[in-house]
Order: structure tokens, then sequence, then C-alpha cells
């Protein structure tokens, strides 16, 4: 999702709401170098929101809804006298949870190979295929399904890529303070999320 408000300059196509920042149009991106950077802010502008967001969810969690049998199982909060949900336990760590690296992985190394490197399609081409979900391009999907490198194939330009993103999310995320005394880290699993967020991504 966030790639692809990435390609609409911060908008979501979806709703037609502005919900990230401008970050340029995709069609002037001369490198691929420049989409990236855009996706990489757009995708700090997100987890700033997801931050603020938890941090206010915990401090509703601590003042509201304290877990006092919980807190007597876990390590320090009878010590500190401090419930579970107020930064008594021990280790006081926050996740964000991420998903979708497979996806973003050949979303990237797609346009990577096709807009960039080879000059197969054209930013404004690809837009245009994907606003019409490939109906009326099926020699572009199969090209993009068949001559793209592929996370999950031992393919290094996909993993490249893969690691990349990886790095990206961490930097944003990994270290950050909660609420509670503890960081933010991060974790990967998708579960069954894709079933949702496919319904909401172009």
């Amino acid at each position: 999702k966030v790639l692809e408000i990435t390609l609409h300059d911060g908008l979501d196509p979806r709703t037609g709401r502005q919900l990230g920042p401008h970050t340029g149009d995709p069609a002037r991106f001369a490198t691929f170098e420049e989409l990236f950077a855009a996706f990489e802010q757009q995708m700090r502008y997100f987890i700033d929101v997801k931050i603020r967001g938890n941090n206010v969810i915990e401090r509703l969690y601590a003042a509201y809804m304290p877990a006092p049998f919980l807190s007597l199982l876990i390590d320090d909060c009878i010590a500190t006298g401090r419930d579970y949900h107020d930064g008594g336990a021990r280790y006081n760590t926050s996740y964000i949870q991420g998903v979708g690296l497979g996806t973003i992985t050949d979303c990237l190394a797609a346009l990577k190979t096709h807009v960039f490197e080879q000059g197969t399609l054209s930013m404004t081409e690809m837009l245009d295929i994907l606003a019409a979900d490939f109906a009326g391009h099926e020699r572009e999907r199969l090209l993009l399904v068949n001559k793209t490198p592929k996370f999950g194939n031992d393919d290094d330009a996909a993993d490249r890529l893969m690691l990349r993103v990886f790095e990206a999310y961490f930097g944003a995320v990994d270290g950050r303070p909660n609420t509670r005394g503890g960081e933010y880290h991060i974790d990967l699993l998708p579960t069954t999320c894709h079933v949702y967020f496919g319904s909401v991504t172009g």
C-alpha cells in the first residue's frame, strides 16, 4: 500500500484522499533511486503515524485497562508496583509488524527492471496498466510475471531489493521509545493479512 501511495504522490487512489506527503510525480523520476527515496519517505511518514497511534493506545491501556492477574505473573510488576500495561514488566518492548515483504520486493523489482533499467515500459504506461488492473494488457502482465526478478527464487537482484526494503523498515522503527520505558522493534509475520490488505490495495 505504501508503494501504491508513493506511485500517486501520496494520494490513495482507492479513496481519492491525500494520505501521505507529496513526494513527487513518479513519471518525472529519472532513476530508481528517486523512486526508492520517495517510497522510503512515505514509509517513514506512515510509521510515524503508527507510532503516534500506538502511544495513545498504550496510555489508554495503562489508564483504563489494567491487567492485575497478568501483572502477577510477569517479572518485576510486583517489585515496581506497576501494572503490566504501565511499564511494570522487566521487558517493555513494543513491536510493529511488517507484512508483504515478498510482494513489495516483486513490485519494486518490476519497476526497477522494466521502467528504469530496460525501459520496456515508461512509468506513465505502468501506471495506466495498473489503473486498468491489467485489463487489455495481457502481454505486459505476462512480461512482468515471467521476465522480472522475484522474491524467493534465489535471485540476487530481488534479494538485494528485499534487503534494502528490510533495512529501510528496520531503520525507521528499531530503537524508538515507547510510552512504557521500552523500545520499538520489528517483526515480520504476514499470516493472513494479505486477504484484507489485498482488498484495499490496487
